[in-house]
């Protein structure tokens, strides 16, 4: 069905994991916050046809167009061949009964279809980040907006692609907003907890689709925003705590691009608890003492207080996880520099082996020189990338392109150019002033 589309964007931050990586898998609760100045942007606008469904994603260079009758809906399509709405209906509501749980499973029927949509349209389906960025995209599309044709969904984000940073859960939710607002199932865009528990639940399946047995953490933090508290339980199930009234505090975030691989790093640590079952189960729940310890600092976060007890737990927790071996002399050199210049406390985010570190900034004001020097002497001399950002802030939420700046807004949506050349700060300062809360 064609629509009039009047341009909107909706956006999502990433993540970071402050206490409890690896200990998580053994049961021990982890906190996630949003990363406030990292987030991914989706901008709908009206496609070249009304017959045309585009997805058009700069960052990893992929872009297709989808024609409504003759790839989704088919006139000739039967029930054993293809799709109709009736169908599309049946499984939405399938999905949407009741529970909030994050137990759903991906429909076999829907998902081949769209394997099959996938395979016949896509020349480099081949490449895999493009099949399940296809993957995620229809199967939240045909649940949540089937009806809906003639529109353009381009993705742009700041978030670094791979860092264990949530990027893909980022994107399932700005995705899972705009079906939402296009399908008719959200009237506003100022969204209450009721709209988030739902986009948070579907923005899961989408999830689903890339990573096939998420925790829920990630697009639950890039859902809701501030920080969550995350624990598996023995039956199964997951226990989620949105973290209320959490503070901003200002941090470093530094992308050592260096590879990892969390499989490996994750199959390392389990060999350890086998070979030290003792030892291991004692630093094992330290972490999680540590995540529990942390979470109650923040509930009731006093920055005078509460600041230099969240870093020594951070400093804390750094140590445990180089016990256990998923630290890399690239994230030691980072933890150096930080405590050599005394600007806060600094540990490894995620999986380790590579990737990312964050260091939590003591007094951003006034040691304002030595923390240039700290990002400067990263860059040049190894070569990482530092962003400058805040724990905690703004989860899923719309961009207005009403007011007097918003063409600003959608002119530099609209260059042909991926995310991290588009963000400027100016640019992120407008977004931030027309987000709606």
């Amino acid at each position: 069905m064609q629509n009039i589309i009047e341009p909107f964007i909706t956006s999502a931050p990433g993540k970071v994991i402050i206490f409890g990586e690896h200990s998580a898998v053994y049961g021990e609760p982890v906190i996630a916050a949003a990363v406030s100045s990292l987030r991914s942007y989706l901008l709908v606008t009206q496609a070249s046809s009304p017959n045309v469904i585009e997805l058009d994603f700069p960052d990893i260079k992929f872009d297709h167009k989808w024609s409504y009758t003759q790839d989704f809906f088919p006139s000739s399509a039967t029930s054993t061949n293809g799709f109709d709405l009736e169908k599309c209906r049946k499984i939405f509501v399938k999905h949407n009964q009741g529970t909030t749980d994050l137990d759903l499973e991906l429909e076999d029927e829907l998902t081949q279809y769209i394997d099959t949509i996938i395979k016949n349209t896509l020349t480099e389906e081949k490449k895999q980040f493009h099949y399940y960025a296809a993957l995620c995209f229809l199967y939240l599309y045909f649940n949540l907006c089937p009806q809906v044709s003639g529109v353009k969904f381009t993705i742009k984000s700041n978030l670094p692609v791979g860092a264990g940073l949530g990027s893909s859960a980022s994107i399932s939710v700005c995705l899972t907003l705009a079906m939402c607002k296009l399908g008719g199932i959200l009237s506003g865009m100022s969204l209450s907890e009721k709209d988030k528990k739902m986009i948070n639940k579907w923005s899961y399946i989408g999830e689903k689709c890339t990573h096939g047995t998420p925790s829920g953490i990630d697009n639950a933090v890039a859902t809701f925003g501030g920080a969550v508290l995350f624990q598996k339980q023995v039956d199964g199930k997951n226990k989620l705590e949105v973290i209320e009234n959490f503070p901003q505090i200002p941090m470093i975030l530094t992308n050592t691009k260096i590879p990892k691989s969390t499989k490996k790093l994750i199959s390392d640590v389990r060999k350890l608890c086998e070979e030290n079952p003792k030892i291991m189960k004692g630093i094992l729940s330290s972490m999680g003492y540590i995540a529990e310890t942390g979470a109650s600092i923040l509930k009731k976060f006093d920055a005078q207080t509460s600041l230099p007890q969240l870093i020594e737990l951070v400093r804390i927790n750094h140590g445990l996880l180089v016990s256990i071996g998923v630290s890399h002399p690239g994230l030691e050199k980072i933890k150096l520099l930080s405590d050599t210049l005394k600007i806060g406390g600094t540990k490894l985010t995620g999986a380790g082996g590579g990737g990312c570190a964050l260091t939590i900034l003591l007094d951003h004001e006034e040691d304002r020189l030595k923390i240039e020097e700290f990002k400067n002497t990263l860059h040049e001399r190894y070569g990482y990338d530092n962003f400058d950002t805040d724990l905690g802030g703004t989860g899923s939420c719309f961009i207005d392109l009403s007011k007097k700046n918003g063409g600003e807004i959608l002119n530099a949506f609209t260059e042909n150019s991926a995310g991290d050349q588009i963000f400027t700060p100016e640019l992120l300062q407008l977004l931030q002033l027309n987000t709606i809360l």
